[in-house]
């Protein structure tokens, strides 16, 4: 799924299966099982050179010990690899690039990544930003500005910018 996502593009393989953007999270990150029908249609997307060196990499990967037959990874075999990096300079980046993208939110919340001292106030500037900038829809009426300051004010005026007030306002009931 992950090869076919990566040749046609997520937006392709969505209306090709008529399935969520949620679903397609779900599969891609292997919380939902691709099934049968789903495999034939993806299956659609690859030549038959493809199909063989997707199924190669695994028996590659296997040989070396790094996948057992079982499926399970041989993280000590892993672990010895990132370990080269630390002397390969090219490992060291291919590794590097492939974390950016592909775990690029999770080393971030590992790591702490967060704007540092962004204390929170509202500003005319920012209500004008509501009112002008806004890419979806600016807001128009005077009341909703009221409300959105009255929200602003009660939850975060003077606090500081930090993962856990990034979780509160995500999960506030008004969002």
């Amino acid at each position: 799924m992950e090869y076919v996502v990566n040749k046609v593009g997520r937006a392709e393989i969505q209306n090709a299966l008529s399935i969520s953007r949620i679903t397609m999270w779900r599969l891609l990150n292997k919380q939902a099982r691709v099934d049968d029908t789903k495999l034939k249609v993806l299956l659609g997307f690859l030549t038959e050179q493809e199909f063989r060196d997707i199924l190669s990499s695994k028996k590659v990967l296997e040989t070396l010990n790094i996948l057992r037959s079982d499926g399970t990874v041989n993280y000590a075999v892993v672990m010895e690899i990132l370990k080269r990096a630390v002397q390969d300079k090219y490992l060291k980046q291919l590794v590097i690039k492939f974390v950016v993208e592909n775990f690029r939110e999770d080393v971030k919340r590992a790591v702490g990544v967060f704007p540092a001292n962004i204390v929170m106030s509202w500003d005319d500037g920012f209500e004008e930003f509501l009112r002008e900038s806004k890419k979806r829809r600016k807001i128009k009426r005077e009341d909703t500005i009221k409300y959105y300051k009255s929200l602003f004010k009660e939850n975060l005026e003077g606090k500081q910018l930090s993962p856990q007030l990034v979780d509160f306002v995500v999960n506030h009931r008004n969002k």
